[in-house]
């Protein structure tokens, strides 16, 4: 073999070798960094929950009822307890049956709309049908196209051609001539200029593709939340109708009753037509909270990525999951889990190195390459060419380019900075919120509660009295009212539980 044929090879095994080095493994790769970093977080967790005892009593408390003990614990059962660090066997254990879990899940067909639908079917056509789903995921796909383009300068080019061509002449004073000729020829090239430009840019596109999929499971769980909160307020709006009519229906017998008192000449005409103007009353009542009901239907339906008019079947069951962990746990976790902290972190990475290519344009730029080719007529490769080549370009002047180009990558990182400070700010408040908004739902059901037989009782009370003839059409209505209104603040209450909960789970960036 020719000298120049074995430093080709050389070559080639080289450039190889660095590819294999740049070349990460796609999903493999990017779940072990997602795991590097919550290794990381994971001792920032510890240290959290490691507070003094003082404090957590002192936090705890803050609220008169717990979301806990609204849901029905018990305050000794109330505690948080940290896994422990489990071995690589058992966490690959677990990480495979969640992927075949979500393997079963996402080969299982989408629930039919005429069908009766739980919040997780609702959940399911969501993330299958909702445009921002399917855009998130685009823009990860066009973010591994973008990867791949950038791993390809790693590799060489091969090309092959051939040619054959029939020339018929006349030229006088020489006579006629024809002749036919073919040619061939096969090139494989490999050129490697600024190669460190060349390894930023992958470990650049790498980040972009981490950063998009950060954003579509931040998407996700957007559209979660969403349709969680759209999925509890139709039905809550469906069993506001429900109160309605049954309201209607007791005006519509106290109606009745006084016509009825009225003829026997037992009540004066105005108890008649005050009944009616309240039969009225909560029968325009009703009609609001039926439209209500094709409103919250769109809104729903929107959410979840479909169009739909005729109305929805809901599954009424709710169950009061309770919700152990403190406010410092809460916000721990948002900062470790959620994604688009994480994306923001990966965007202050992304910042650093373009600002490090930037400082590159002061040093002197690298290239190798090599060449091989072999050619002939009549379609014999009969000729070859070997080239192997190295150069060096030193800058001198750039008209102040590369001077602005750092000073604007120091702008950008210095950005991306603020941004994340800001989003930490944010994270803050949305989880402060979302914990306060839960605590107030879960103290407002037992008060909604004891409203409710309060209100009941008294109602009994007003129109035992009413048909006995004691008391006035005045306190009947007003006891008919307040048991309405406590009905509806008790539903408000246990659906709000539900979308707060949903909202600080949103907030915390888990499911």
């Amino acid at each position: 073999m020719k000298k120049e044929n074995i430093l080709l090879l050389c070559v080639f095994l080289l450039t190889t070798g660095m590819l294999c080095a740049q070349l990460p493994q796609p999903p493999q790769a990017a779940a072990s960094d997602t795991a590097q970093q919550t290794q990381t977080a994971q001792p920032q967790a510890e240290e959290a929950a490691a507070q003094p005892e003082e404090a957590a009593q002192a936090a705890s408390a803050e609220a008169v009822v717990s979301p806990a003990q609204a849901a029905g614990v018990s305050a000794e059962n109330v505690s948080v307890h940290f896994p422990e660090p489990a071995s690589l066997a058992a966490q690959a254990q677990a990480e495979a049956a969640a992927a075949l879990t979500e393997l079963e899940e996402a080969n299982r067909p989408l629930p039919s709309l005429d069908e009766k639908l739980t919040v997780n079917d609702c959940v399911r056509i969501a993330l299958a049908n909702s445009p921002r789903v399917v855009s998130a995921r685009l823009a990860v796909e066009s973010a591994a196209v973008t990867l791949s383009s950038a791993k390809a300068e790693f590799l060489p080019t091969v090309s092959a051609s051939a040619q054959q061509e029939y020339v018929n002449q006349k030229i006088p004073p020489a006579s006629r001539t024809d002749h036919g000729q073919g040619s061939s020829s096969i090139d494989a090239s490999i050129t490697l200029s600024g190669i460190t430009d060349m390894v930023r840019n992958i470990k650049t596109q790498r980040l972009e593709l981490e950063r998009a999929q950060m954003d579509l499971c931040d998407t996700e769980n957007a559209i979660i939340a969403d349709v969680k909160s759209a999925y509890y307020a139709l039905l809550s709006a469906q069993r506001a109708v429900a109160i309605r009519t049954q309201s209607r229906d007791l005006y519509q017998e106290q109606y009745d009753r006084t016509k009825a008192f009225f003829d026997e000449g037992l009540r004066p005409k105005v108890d008649v037509t005050t009944a009616e103007v309240n039969l009225n009353n909560e029968v325009l009542s009703l009609i609001r909270a039926k439209n209500l009901v094709k409103t919250q239907t769109a809104a729903l339906a929107n959410v979840m990525g479909v169009t739909r008019e005729k109305p929805l079947i809901l599954d009424d069951t709710i169950e009061a999951e309770p919700f152990t962990l403190s406010f410092d746990q809460a916000l721990t976790e948002a900062y470790a889990n959620r994604p688009d902290v994480r994306s923001s972190k990966t965007a202050l990475e992304i910042s650093e190195i373009k600002l490090n290519q930037a400082k590159a344009g002061y040093w002197p730029t690298f290239t190798l390459g090599a060449s091989f080719s072999k050619s002939g007529d009549e379609f014999r490769l009969d000729n070859d060419q070997t080239r192997l080549f190295a150069g060096v370009e030193i800058p001198i002047f750039s008209a102040l380019n590369v001077y602005n180009g750092v000073k604007q990558a120091r702008i950008n990182l210095s950005s991306a900075q603020n941004s994340d400070r800001s989003l930490s700010n944010d994270v803050f408040l949305e989880v402060q919120n979302a914990f306060i908004a839960l605590n107030e739902a879960a103290e407002s059901i037992p008060v909604a509660q004891s409203t409710v037989e309060k209100a009941k009782e008294n109602l009994d009370l007003a129109r035992g009295r009413y048909n006995e003839g004691i008391g006035d059409m005045i306190a009947l209505k007003d006891a008919e009212v307040a048991y309405t209104d406590s009905e509806l603040n008790l539903l408000t209450a246990r659906y709000d539980y539900a979308v707060a909960l949903a909202e600080l789970k949103k907030a915390m960036g888990t499911r």
